[in-house]
């Protein structure tokens, strides 16, 4: 079934890459202001320097039915619980509330900036219920001096996995993909216990595991670093983006740390059809993307712990006619994220850990299909995505595979104004531990509405 998935997965990919569509191109949307504006139809040179204040609030309620395991006062099924809290099975929550300003500093629009803001309950301000308010995710500049090479600097979204790097806001789909979710939005350690052999954690013995607790933020697909960027056109329709940025390793955390360096790199060749802008832009892009950093930290007070980072994928996207269709793959190696640990043996309550695999032999993948359309243009589309996740590949004990299949339709109210409802099919396996499978057959489906509000 594993490679039924991943030659479909690529199938699609490549059918994209042949078909004249286009796809929002991330890099300048955010890291750029226009060079240019056309009002009244009249093209000029943009100067227009008033800050442009914007800002959405995304609300939702979740309910969960799988079931919960408490094992002596431990909880064992955290992927039954509702992120980021992970306490309840449902509820409503404020999962984002963000607030930004963005524009040019100079007259002749060589130096622009953007800065955003959240105050939501989310993994960025509040992860695993443990209240460590970041709220300043964006804070970045941008020259514009040298042709064909924009130099930004700050705290940005790196430039990565579609998924991650799009505007969260114009997604119909309310959770992230499985993969996305674990291997790219990274949690941080700083400190940990272990590491265990793989025997006292589920998996090989020749797998490390290690335990961190919360302190930090979420990454957010964001960094702190310098990159180098830019879109250059071949003809009318035809650019091709790049980007190189090297990054501090520490996400949107406000620590610093001068040994986890991270390089990214990307490229994507786009496609204009012409008409509809940002999201809604009516191309094709086909993109390759990657990262390759150290990770580091404290293993049981004493002793300095150094691993590899590695992630990387290939995808495609394609907008036209009403119809979107996306297709992903992704890599990770090195540290695997494994997910959250109850460490409080009272039943009363939990204090979650995060568990990890560290080592350079150890390797997950995954990826995702989503197809939407909209039955009535621009107010009411209906979409479906398939993701997958197979976790610690090298491991046969510690093999972890996910399906989740999500279904969905969305009223937009105006523009990205909107409200979805999502259904989630979910399914794990443990191929070689038969005593993870009977916590994973606990996994049950989720539904899920949200409301987006963007000012």
């Amino acid at each position: 079934m594993k490679r039924v998935s991943k030659t479909a997965l690529l199938s699609l990919i490549l059918f994209n890459s042949c078909i004249e569509i286009n796809a929002a191109d991330w890099l300048m949307i955010q890291g750029s202001e226009p060079d240019t504006i056309a009002p009244q139809g009249v093209i000029v040179p943009n100067r227009n320097k008033t800050p442009k204040i914007w800002g959405f609030a995304q609300i939702n309620y979740m309910k969960d039915y799988g079931s919960v395991v408490v094992t002596s006062g431990k909880t064992t099924t955290p992927f039954s619980l509702l992120s980021p809290n992970v306490d309840s099975q449902s509820g409503f929550n404020i999962a984002r509330a963000r607030l930004a300003v963005r524009g040019m500093a100079d007259d002749d629009n060589m130096v622009n900036y953007f800065i955003m803001t959240d105050f939501g309950n989310n993994g960025i301000n509040n992860l695993a219920n443990h209240n460590t308010p970041t709220y300043l995710t964006d804070a970045s500049v941008t020259l514009k001096y040298i042709p064909n090479a924009k130099i930004r600097a700050g705290r940005f979204k790196y430039p990565g996995s579609e998924e991650g790097f799009q505007a969260v806001y114009f997604s119909p789909y309310i959770e992230f993909t499985t993969m996305s979710d674990q291997q790219l939005n990274e949690r941080r350690i700083t400190q940990a216990s272990g590491p265990q052999t793989g025997s006292a954690a589920g998996g090989a013995v020749n797998t490390n595991y290690t335990s961190t607790s919360v302190t930090n933020p979420v990454g957010a697909f964001r960094d702190t670093g310098i990159e180098i960027f830019d879109t250059i056109a071949f003809n009318d329709t035809w650019t091709l983006s790049y980007a190189y940025m090297y990054g501090s390793g520490t996400g949107i955390s406000n620590s610093t740390n001068d040994s986890q360096g991270t390089h990214y790199g990307y490229l994507a060749l786009e496609d204009s059809f012409g008409g509809g802008k940002g999201f809604y832009a009516n191309a094709m892009k086909l993109y390759v993307w990657g990262q390759d950093g150290k990770r580091n930290f404290i293993s049981n007070g004493t002793t300095k712990v150094n691993v590899d980072r590695k992630r990387y994928g290939i995808g495609a996207t394609y907008y036209n006619h009403g119809l979107r269709a996306e297709a992903e793959y992704m890599v990770a190696e090195g540290m695997i994220y494994q997910g959250a640990k109850d460490v409080d043996a009272n039943a009363l309550s939990t204090d979650w850990e995060f568990q990890f695999a560290t080592g350079s032999q150890n390797k997950a993948n995954g990826g995702y299909i989503n197809l939407q359309y909209e039955l009535f243009p621009h107010k009411f589309e209906v979409f479906g995505r398939y993701d997958f996740s197979n976790r610690l590949t090298n491991d046969t004990k510690g093999e972890r595979d996910f399906k989740t299949t999500t279904l969905g339709m969305s009223y937009r109210f105006n523009g990205p104004t909107r409200i979805d409802f999502n259904y989630l099919i979910r399914e794990a396996k443990a191929p070689g531990n038969a005593s993870a499978q009977t916590l994973l057959d606990k996994m049950g489906n989720r539904a899920e509405i949200q409301l987006t509000y963007v000012f």
